[in-house]
């Protein structure tokens, strides 16, 4: 259409059209991670949610559990180590992708200073809890 609405819903949703270099970083929920919201979130009425997170300057590992019913991450760039509860570490780089089990302890260690994840939960809005050790 050429009129612009951003208002208009379909379904119950917005439509959303996010600019990287619009986005603002703010703390993650992943401490030592900062993230930017495209507002699929928002837009979706929680439904889904879409971050793009990287490490900060205090990037101290620490594990973490969530509660969300899937929760995909892709590399853009950038290195990290997986770890999970009862796993062997993993060295994850660009174009690798990982799905992390509802209440399965995860670390995210390593990280380079150009990591950049693709967060990608269902539903949008979870808990996530953090752990001094598993």
């Amino acid at each position: 259409t050429p009129d612009l609405r951003p208002g208009r819903e379909w379904d119950g949703q917005r439509f959303v059209h996010n600019l990287a270099r619009e986005g603002v970083f703010k703390p993650f929920r992943v401490p030592g991670f900062e993230a930017r919201d495209t507002t699929i979130n928002e837009n979706t009425k929680g439904v889904a949610s879409v971050m793009v997170a990287r490490p900060t300057d205090k990037a101290d590992p620490v594990w973490t559990r969530h509660d969300c019913d899937i929760l995909f991450n892709f590399v853009m760039s950038g290195c990290m180590v997986l770890e999970g509860e009862g796993k062997e570490p993993y060295r994850l780089e660009k174009g690798d992708a990982f799905v992390i089990p509802p209440r399965m302890a995860t670390r995210y260690s390593e990280p380079s200073s150009d990591l950049e994840l693709l967060e990608v939960s269902l539903p949008g809005t979870f808990e996530t809890d953090m752990m001094q050790e598993i």
